[in-house]
């Protein structure tokens, strides 16, 4: 049974999420790369990245690239879900 975590890029925290805490990264397992590279992308969030508000497409870009890299490295002890459509998807829950 894998854990579910929420895709979400916010002020401060994330880019994932459970039960509304900001997940650490480092306590994935990731490769140090990957880890490095989620935590500059969320760095870089801000509202107006959103399509909601305006639509960076190469950020979101970006951010649907991350997503699928950490899938296929979390894949067997977690499932990522995303609760938005600009990642791509339909969203999850």
């Amino acid at each position: 049974m894998s854990i579910e975590l929420e895709f979400w890029p916010e002020y401060n925290a994330g880019p994932l999420w459970i039960g509304g805490q900001s997940v650490d990264l480092g306590s994935l397992g990731l490769s140090g790369d990957l880890e490095a590279r989620l935590v500059r992308w969320n760095a870089g969030y801000s509202d107006d990245r959103l399509p909601s508000e305006s639509n960076d497409v190469v950020w979101l870009a970006e951010g649907r690239s991350l997503l699928g890299e950490l899938r296929i490295e979390v894949a067997g002890t977690h499932s990522v879900i995303v609760r938005e459509p600009w990642w791509g998807e339909e969203p999850q829950g």
